[in-house]
């Protein structure tokens, strides 16, 4: 269940083939980048490099294997298993790490932001998760709105992009319960 939910939100904003001149990913079809698929086809998950031609069967062999069950995301339950899965495929693990460990300080964790997906954010997240849930959601989806920001000001070029992330991160926010 808990895979199905995060797919079937982040599946959608995805989209289908695209290669915007600014988009620092390349060309992305279902949000699977050239060099994620050839990864794929490198660990047989696929049997193509071919981005436009990715089936969506195949993307979503690609999401679960290399971005859901690496991170086993469905151990910290609803709704951060699902925010947190949106957040890898949309940031990578540096930046949802960055944004988990914001998050988590701002509830109260101990931790260094570096941006590194180590043992103890795991554990600060997995806690927060179990404890306060909600509340940790919510500085899940305000740190990832900041996160975005900070792209814009640091590239200006990823200006054009701003608008459509936050809708998807609002979007997020009313599809995992959390009033904003």
């Amino acid at each position: 269940m808990s895979w199905e939910r995060a797919i079937r939100f982040t599946l959608p904003w995805e989209g289908g083939f695209v290669d915007h001149p600014a988009d620092r990913g390349g060309p992305t079809n279902m949000g699977i980048t050239q060099g994620a698929l050839e990864c794929a086809h490198k660990k047989k998950l696929v049997g193509h490099t071919d981005v436009r031609a990715l089936s969506k069967d195949e993307a979503l062999r690609i999401y679960r294997a290399n971005y859901w069950q690496p991170h086993d995301w469905g151990r910290y339950g609803e709704p951060v298993d699902m925010i947190m899965f949106d957040v890898a495929v949309n940031h990578g693990m540096a930046g949802a790490a960055k944004i988990a460990q914001r998050a988590c300080v701002s509830c109260g964790a101990e931790l260094t932001i570096d941006g590194k997906w180590g043992p103890r954010t795991r554990e600060a997240l997995y806690k927060l998760a179990w404890s306060n849930g909600l509340y940790l959601s919510k500085m899940l989806i305000i740190k990832r709105l900041n996160y975005y920001d900070k792209i814009v000001e640091a590239r200006p070029s990823q200006k054009v992009f701003l608008k459509g992330w936050c809708n998807r991160t609002r979007a997020l926010a009313k599809a995992a319960g959390i009033k904003m």
